[in-house]
């Protein structure tokens, strides 16, 4: 299960699929979801926030009724300078400014 540390989207857990290092998550009308996906694409009306993973992230089995399979572990923290919207919404875009924005490897 996916958790959000702080900022808008604190206190909430998503079932996402994947960990990528930076996640677009999405806001409208009050239901949350992230980008996760590759082929993801955010939706007009919805309102995107860009979060960055903490830690290491894992997986999770989810035997149940509704729902059954793998699901990623992970928290992750609002980024304070947030990615300007248009950044966001163009899937080259964002991957570029999360290639720019990665953490340097030593």
């Amino acid at each position: 299960m996916t958790s959000f540390l702080n900022g808008p989207a604190q206190g909430k857990t998503l079932q996402l699929k994947r960990s990528p290092h930076f996640l677009r998550v999405v806001e409208a009308n009050g239901k949350w979801d992230a980008l996760d996906k590759l082929s993801d694409k955010p939706e007009k009306h919805e309102t995107l926030y860009a979060y960055e993973i903490t830690g290491t992230a894992g997986q999770v089995h989810i035997y149940g009724t509704k729902i059954s399979g793998w699901y990623s572990l992970a928290n992750y923290k609002f980024i304070a300078s947030q990615p300007t919207d248009a950044q966001m919404r163009d899937a080259a875009t964002w991957r570029q400014w999360c290639m720019d924005n990665a953490p340097k490897k030593p």
